[in-house]
Formats: structure tokens, C-alpha cells, sequence
């Protein structure tokens, strides 16, 4: 669980504190926890989770009085079938894998579109938001990068950002015994690779990450300032 703000923007401004925060799964937290995030005034927690990690891991938040979880994951996943469970007797697992992962980071920016848009628009009227999956780094992870990006933030600092993951974040016992070491390098870590192919998607579909504001997140420029006026000091 991680605070956006502190990270400075091209133009000298600066991520607001205690706004936009990105984490992994939010089932498993404590009493303590939920009212630490509260505490922070967090209102609305975006779950970019499947369908089936959501019915399986729910929310703590779901029914809260504070914090609305805005359930915007997809209901199925992209590619049927394809979960950790079905990489076994895979004879190259480990680019199976990366392959897998390579693909999902090409997908997110349109599949997750709409949950970047309705976080704007929370951000923009004030709200304070978390955005998390499960591992808090993929598709948690390219939304931060999504946000810091449409706020300015130069794409070094938006990757040192999303590497950040690799030295803060447990794995929670998720890797499947007997795993090898290179596959669950390649799931469980976060690798610049992913995210700029993620970035690479964008250019490659859109021309300039501008036109992705403009066609896909529906932002024009009184948008665009409203937005970096609600986030950055």
C-alpha cells in the first residue's frame, strides 16, 4: 500500500500527497488496517481484480460506510483458461509466462480504460482513491503508471515508481511449489519490459500518449487541467 504523491511533474509541480494511493489485495486486511486507509481519507477503493480473484478474495471494504469499492476488473478473464494453474506441464514455462505477461500489459491501457476515467473523474472532484489487484503490480501497477503519466510525471520516474514493487512487495506465499526460479521471476516480479510494453500499445495503436488522453480516456484539455489541479501542488 503506497502513497503517488511526492513524485515531481515536467513542469516543476508536484504529486499531492495523500490522494492517490495503489496497493495490492485488499481482503486480508486487519481491523487496524481499514482504519488506517480510512484514516487517510480514502473513499472509493477501485478493484481491478477478475471476476473469480473477487468472489474468491472479497474486499474487506464492500458494504463499508467510507470506502465505495468500485468493482471495475473484468468479469472473465482475456484469455480463457489461462491462470497459474494451467501453466503446468508446460515445457518452457518461464517464457510461457512472460509471454502471458507480456500480452496482458499490451491489452491493459484500452481493456482498463474505463477504470482510468472514472478515477479521474473521482480525483478531479476531490475524492481520495486506491486502485489495486491482487499483487498490486500489473494491472494496479500500469493504472499508477496511467495516472502519474496523465499528471505529467516524466516516464523515468513513472518506471522507478512501478519498479518500486520488486523491493516492497510480499508475495504472500502466491508462487505455486515448484515453480522454477525464472517463472516466478517473470510473474511475480515487475519487469521494465512490461511496462513499456504497455507504453509501446499505446504509441503503436494511438500515435502519442496525448491522443490516448483524447480518444480513450475522454480527456480534452479543460479536463486535463482540472484533473492536475485537483493532484498536484
Amino acid at each position: 500500500f503506497r502513497d503517488l504523491g511526492g513524485y515531481r511533474t515536467g513542469d516543476g509541480n508536484e504529486v499531492k500527497w495523500g490522494t492517490i494511493f495503489r496497493s495490492d489485495t485488499l481482503s486480508s486486511l486487519s481491523d487496524g488496517d481499514m482504519e488506517t486507509v480510512c484514516g487517510l481519507g480514502v473513499s472509493a477503493a477501485f478493484d481491478l481484480r477478475y471476476g473469480e480473484e473477487r468472489r474468491l478474495e472479497p474486499s474487506r471494504f464492500l458494504g463499508h460506510a467510507q470506502v465505495e469499492v468500485l468493482e471495475m476488473g473484468l468479469d472473465e478473464r482475456p484469455s480463457s483458461g489461462t491462470t497459474l494453474d494451467s501453466y503446468e506441464n508446460i515445457p518452457d514455462l518461464a517464457a510461457t509466462a512472460r509471454a502471458y505477461m507480456m500480452e496482458g500489459y499490451r491489452d491493459y491501457p484500452f481493456l482498463y480504460a474505463p477504470a482510468y476515467r472514472e478515477m479521474i473523474r473521482r480525483l478531479t472532484a476531490g475524492d481520495k482513491v486506491v486502485v489495486h489487484c491482487t499483487a498490486g503490480k500489473d494491472r494496479a501497477g500500469t493504472a499508477a503508471a496511467m495516472m502519474l503519466t496523465v499528471l505529467g510525471v516524466p516516464r523515468d520516474t513513472v518506471f522507478e515508481d512501478y519498479l518500486l514493487t520488486n523491493q516492497y512487495w510480499d508475495r504472500a506465499g502466491r508462487a505455486r511449489p515448484g515453480m522454477d526460479a525464472d517463472t516466478i521471476k517473470n510473474i511475480f516480479s515487475a519487469h521494465e519490459e512490461y511496462l513499456h510494453a504497455a507504453f509501446a500499445s499505446i504509441e503503436g495503436r494511438c500515435g502519442t500518449i496525448e491522443d490516448y488522453f483524447r480518444d480513450f480516456l475522454e480527456l480534452d484539455a479543460p479536463a486535463l487541467a482540472a484533473f492536475r489541479a485537483a493532484c498536484l501542488a
